[in-house]
């Protein structure tokens, strides 16, 4: 027969019940270290990263609005005919308070201490339509007045 069931019925009642309970007891400590402590922290970690994971989904959703938004803007100028020289020459005026000078004759660059930021954005938008140039390079910082920054913007032919 076999083994462990003879060892079984060779045990006192009393002797069989402490061994059941240990038993049990093990098999509780055993679920309780494989499955619920697992369970738990995945619980517990996943608690923390829903709100994260919820953040970066509003900030997709925004992106993607976004997207939609430049899509449907007007497409840039194919590759004006103006050089970019005649450009920096005064054939396109430059935001007031800047300066717009030819850096070599792909680039051109765009300078000003007091430069108002809604005039620099509006002239960009224009400049990116108009003349197909478009932002590689820049350094925009914020001045006392509110409104106005300092640029050092450099652009290029799209």
């Amino acid at each position: 027969m076999n083994p462990l069931a003879n060892f079984w019925r060779s045990r006192p009642p009393r002797e069989r019940t402490i061994l059941a309970a240990g038993a049990t007891v093990v098999a509780a400590m055993l679920f309780i270290a494989l499955a619920w402590l697992p369970l738990e922290r995945a619980r517990t970690r996943l608690e923390r990263e829903v709100p994260e994971l919820r953040a970066g989904i509003a900030v997709l959703q925004r992106d993607a609005e976004e997207a939609k938004r430049l899509r449907s803007m007007a497409p840039v100028a194919a590759q004006a005919a103006t050089p970019l020289a005649s450009l920096a020459a005064g054939a396109v005026a430059s935001p007031p308070g800047a300066r717009l000078v030819l850096v070599d004759p792909g680039h051109l660059r765009l300078t000003g201490a007091d430069v108002g930021f809604a005039q620099l954005l509006e002239w960009l938008s224009g400049a990116t339509v108009n003349h197909g140039l478009r932002v590689e390079s820049a350094h925009v910082e914020a001045l006392a007045a509110p409104g106005r920054v300092r640029v050092d913007i450099t652009l290029a032919r799209t």
